[in-house]
């Protein structure tokens, strides 16, 4: 299934959702890979951990933290706030 993804003025086309297993609530994560989304990668590497991004998915308004940078296939993975 695809999302509509949107992080203040980038859409995010090619943003891939799954449950994570790292916590016990199977928190969302939405990954976005970096070749695609240059200008958004180079603000999401700026900011820190305790950083809340507004985003949109599918219209719905979220919030996103930074999970980690994922060097193996080059994509920033962000968690959805609960």
């Amino acid at each position: 299934m695809s999302h509509v993804i949107r992080v203040g003025r980038y859409e995010i086309v090619d943003a891939e959702m799954n449950a994570g297993s790292a916590s016990k609530t199977n928190v969302n994560e939405v990954h976005i890979p970096c070749l695609t989304n240059p200008g958004l990668s180079y603000q999401l590497d700026g900011w820190d951990e305790d950083t809340s991004i507004p985003a949109w998915i599918d219209g719905e308004q979220v919030d996103l933290e930074i999970g980690h940078y994922d060097k193996n296939h080059d994509r920033w993975v962000l968690k959805i706030s609960a």
